[in-house]
């Protein structure tokens, strides 16, 4: 039975060749938007976020359980796989490729984020696919692209952050430079390869042409730090590392607020905004004091600001903390946390959470996307896919393949729901 896919992208067939994040996250994209967005898997070489090196960690999987078949429970693979299709095919077994090769034929784009040369390696490069679609779309999302001294060398996100100069404007003063935490790089460059993708549809639908697009994920974070690079080669010096300060709010930092390990953040921008923070706080005086009244100088000296900041904060939780402050016209918020994220008002009113039937995660929440469309509603409708879970519908209905056809490819182990 054929799968029907709403949104602006509906019509569209993406081949998702991709594992981890960054890749994934891309066709994750193109699904919410409506694109039958087919996860290519393979038995004998999971994705990575199915769990594959990650062991059997209890924090990864609904409820601290593994399961049976930890594979189709893990909280990585199904809070990035939203609306696609499983499709599991080993390209190294007897009728693998040209499977992959039927199957591109009748689709519109091939997205991947193997290391380079993998495809071509396969026998499913551009060249080759576009000899069963010449006008296929091909997007490969190498680190360091696919040409110069660095081409292939392998990163992950975190390495990703450090190889772009990002993580060199990340730390505090005196020690080393950092990752932002949550691998940023990764979304970052799926964000990306999404974009591009939709660059070529356009392109395609105006010229009848598909093409081969590269999507360098560390260049994909340049524009996020673009300023500071050019401050660098206008000034000739390196980044100061300065914790939550910037250049010209002051103080802008995180404060402790009531209960464990609970923050709220606070942007002063303006001298006005700093003597309304003084009398707030109970101290006035600090507002017209010299060292402080004025921004170069506040900036100079917030460190002595700190403790009677932080000595109103930990009297109020961080939301009443925010509020307040919020009330009377200076930029604060919580610092969130995880279960802030789960619980928050706003979120929710915003519609920003999905919850879903997953047939061995069981029912679940999810978080969305931010594009709201009024005429093409976009949205995630089915739980991510178990492994293999549409190779028989797709076989069948997408590939017309006889059921003999089908179960020599099973037979062979080239199509498989268990993992070797």
């Amino acid at each position: 039975m054929m799968i029907e896919h709403h949104g602006p992208l509906a019509g569209v067939r993406v081949m998702d060749m991709t594992t981890a994040w960054a890749g994934p996250f891309a066709g994750r994209v193109l699904a919410y938007l409506g694109a039958e967005v087919i996860h290519i898997e393979s038995a004998t070489r999971l994705d990575l976020w199915r769990g594959a090196g990650h062991g059997l960690d209890p924090v990864r999987y609904p409820d601290l359980d593994p399961g049976e078949r930890p594979y189709n429970r893990t909280v990585l693979f199904n809070s990035q796989n939203l609306n696609k299709l499983s499709f599991t095919v080993d390209v190294k077994k007897p009728g693998g490729r040209d499977v992959l090769l039927k199957l591109a034929a009748v689709s519109d784009v091939v997205l991947s984020n193997f290391t380079p040369g993998t495809l071509t390696r396969m026998g499913l490069g551009y060249e080759h696919l576009r000899e069963s679609k010449p006008d296929i779309i091909v997007l490969e999302m190498p680190a360091f692209g696919n040409t110069g001294p660095m081409a292939h060398h392998g990163a992950l996100g975190p390495g990703m952050e450090f190889s772009s100069g990002m993580s060199a404007f990340v730390g505090y003063d005196g020690g080393a430079p950092m990752p932002t935490g949550p691998a940023y790089l990764d979304p970052i460059g799926g964000y990306n390869a999404a974009a591009a993708i939709l660059t070529a549809l356009v392109h395609r639908q105006a010229t009848g042409q598909g093409q081969y697009v590269e999507m360098s994920q560390v260049e994909a974070a340049m524009p996020f730090i673009g300023e500071l690079i050019l401050d660098s080669l206008e000034t000739g010096l390196s980044p100061k590392l300065q914790g939550n300060r910037i250049a010209d709010a002051a103080p802008h930092d995180a404060y402790p607020s009531l209960g464990a390990d609970a923050w709220v953040a606070i942007s002063v921008t303006n001298d006005l905004e700093w003597k309304t923070l003084a009398e707030i706080i109970g101290t006035p005086q600090l507002g017209t004091d010299p060292r402080y009244a004025e921004a170069n100088a506040r900036w100079r000296n917030q460190d002595d600001l700190r403790e009677p900041i932080s000595s109103w904060t930990r009297q109020l939780t961080k939301h009443e903390a925010a509020v307040r402050l919020q009330s009377i016209g200076i930029a604060a918020a919580p610092v969130q946390n995880g279960r802030d994220i789960a619980d928050d008002a706003y979120l929710a009113a915003r519609g920003f959470f999905d919850t879903l039937d997953h047939p061995e995660a069981g029912r679940r929440t999810y978080q969305g996307l931010p594009f709201k469309f009024s005429l093409t509603p976009a949205g995630q409708h089915r739980a991510s896919p178990c492994l293999g879970e549409h190779t028989g519908m797709i076989l069948r209905d997408i590939l017309q393949m006889t059921e003999a056809e089908i179960e020599a490819l099973s037979a062979a182990g080239t199509t498989s729901n268990i993992p070797a």
